[in-house]
């Protein structure tokens, strides 16, 4: 996808992150003079306003506790470079390309609204790094999440110095290197630009940004296993209707409903409430009559729309959130040179983003519990009306009798999945704790909830696959013809990648494989 996202500090949606960060879709600006005359108000307003003497945080006095301390207009270009260099001090392992493509792109969003005072020649040389992929090497650890991301975003900063390591071409290089390859000059960050670049939530919304449109394919594919399960168990269809759900009132268990009735609306297998009703039959004068059919199913597939509706919901109002945070201003202090003023105050704390990350976290380890339940339904003999552990049919006295184990361990790495998840699922947000001469004594931790989603979603993406694995398995058992038409679809996308397990095989590298394809296909969208 190479398509243009124009950015104006306004308008950039989550779909844009995903695809200038995954799809390389290359960035501009408006071709408009008043985008640039904002811009260039702003940093003239910011000018005058060092001139007069008074001082202004982080430009003309030292940070956080230490903003009594006033320092004289010519120090200013130091003291950023100054805040840059104590700040180089993440660990861990770098957030991926694509992580860092979009903390660089979103940053730059928010500094070109307008209140950030950067100039020009900085704002061009950040949409240079987006469109030729030179992309900040960030560390995952060392952020709070207020003041913004500090240590995370110097690295951002850093290497439009020419500074640190940067991702390009496939590799990571010194970020002097890339600007060299591409002909490009290191810029020496002047008042405040380096407080504009490090301070704000960039680089957990960006985490935020591509866990969140992670988490909506993952709804859809959790639906859609839904509904293979129902048609596998030959379940019960009332449970889907649209004014079920309607007079529950909740948007996301209406539309998992609806996605589930949209897959199963041809199958052969899905059980019509009016014919159940008609096998069961009328008790007469009966006093008692036990039947070998149930009148409804588990909750594991009867209430699936009430818990992926959940998920669902949260992700209606955190896409809202996200995309708040990535169109606002968010860095300290911000230059309104309309109203003449410089504000003081604390945008840049992520509480929404990680409230967000940690309400993802819960919805999403509930729709991996249903999971772990409904592969328990499909793969163990006593419900599934198939074999044992799906293995295949195998006559009496054949000499492989006894021998096969199919999905056993299978599904005991879905369980073991799941309690991961579960243990990731716990809210970040409320365990704050005070740092930094007690200035910043009251912290967002969004970078680490937006961090153990990312991980949350990867196991997801893992447990998925093994359930999608099992739900082909149960499909060549009974016969793909039972199926209704969207299953055949997928079922025929998986086994272009995978075969059915007749002897018992490792099933590492076929799960690998389904993994990737989950995260890339577009195929569990339902229009």
């Amino acid at each position: 996808m190479n398509d243009l996202v124009i950015i104006d500090g306004n308008s950039l949606t989550i779909n844009d992150v995903y695809n200038i960060a995954l799809k390389n879709s290359k960035i501009d600006f408006p071709n408009d003079s008043n985008f640039w005359e904002k811009l260039e108000n702003s940093r003239k307003f910011l000018e005058d306003y060092i001139e007069k003497g008074y001082p202004i945080y982080g430009v003309t006095t030292g940070f956080g506790d230490s903003c009594h301390n006033q320092i004289s207009p010519q120090k200013s270009e130091k003291l950023q470079h100054s805040l840059i260099n104590f700040h180089g001090i993440g660990v861990g392992q770098y957030f991926s390309e694509e992580d860092g493509k979009a903390a660089i792109l979103i940053r730059l969003n928010s500094n070109i609204k307008g209140y950030s005072a950067i100039r020009l020649e900085l704002a061009k040389l950040m949409k240079e790094f987006v469109n030729r992929g030179i992309t900040p090497a960030i560390p995952q650890i060392g952020s709070v999440g207020a003041s913004g991301d500090l240590t995370p975003l110097s690295y951002v900063a850093a290497t439009l110095m020419g500074e640190r390591k940067v991702y390009y071409k496939g590799e990571i290089v010194d970020a002097s290197f890339a600007l060299k390859e591409e002909n490009l000059t290191p810029i020496k960050l002047q008042a405040k630009e380096g407080l504009a670049l490090m301070n704000g939530t960039s680089v957990m919304t960006a985490v935020a940004s591509l866990c969140w449109y992670n988490a909506n394919k993952l709804a859809n594919i959790s639906d859609f296993i839904t509904a293979a399960t129902v048609e596998i168990l030959k379940g019960n269809e009332i449970p889907y209707r649209n004014k079920v759900s309607e007079i529950k009132n909740h948007i996301g268990q209406i539309q998992s409903a609806k996605y589930i009735s949209e897959v199963i609306k041809d199958s052969k297998r899905v059980v019509k409430y009016e014919k159940l009703l008609d096998e069961i039959g009328t008790i007469d004068k009966e006093h008692h009559k036990k039947h070998n059919i149930k009148i409804q199913d588990r909750y594991s597939l009867r209430c699936s729309p009430q818990i992926n509706g959940v998920l669902r919901d949260t992700l209606n109002f955190t896409k809202i959130w996200i995309e708040n945070e990535i169109n606002s201003s968010n860095d300290n202090p911000l230059v309104d040179y309309e109203n003449d003023v410089i504000y003081n105050s604390g945008n840049f704390y992520g509480g929404h983003i990680c409230a967000s990350c940690d309400y993802l976290r819960i919805s999403l380890a509930n729709i991996a519990d249903l999971s772990d339940k409904q592969a328990e339904l499909i793969i163990d003999g006593k419900f599934n009306n198939l074999t044992e552990n799906l293995i295949p049919y195998v006559e009496e006295n054949s000499e492989n009798s006894g021998l096969y184990h199919g999905f056993k361990a299978a599904q005991i790495s879905i369980s073991a999945l799941c309690s991961e998840i579960n243990f990731l699922s716990g809210p970040v947000s409320i365990h704050s704790r005070p740092t930094e001469a007690l200035n910043q004594d009251k912290v967002s931790l969004g970078t680490i909830s937006s961090r153990k989603l990312s991980e949350l979603i990867d196991l997801l993406y893992f447990q998925f696959s093994i359930h999608l694995l099992a739900v082909c398995q149960a499909i060549d058992l009974i016969g793909l013809n039972h199926f209704s038409s969207f299953t055949k679809n997928v079922y025929n996308e998986v086994r272009q990648l995978t075969d059915f397990v007749f002897e018992d095989r490792p099933l590492e590298e076929d799960v690998k494989i389904i993994k990737n394809f989950l995260k890339e296909t577009e195929i569990f969208n339902i229009k």
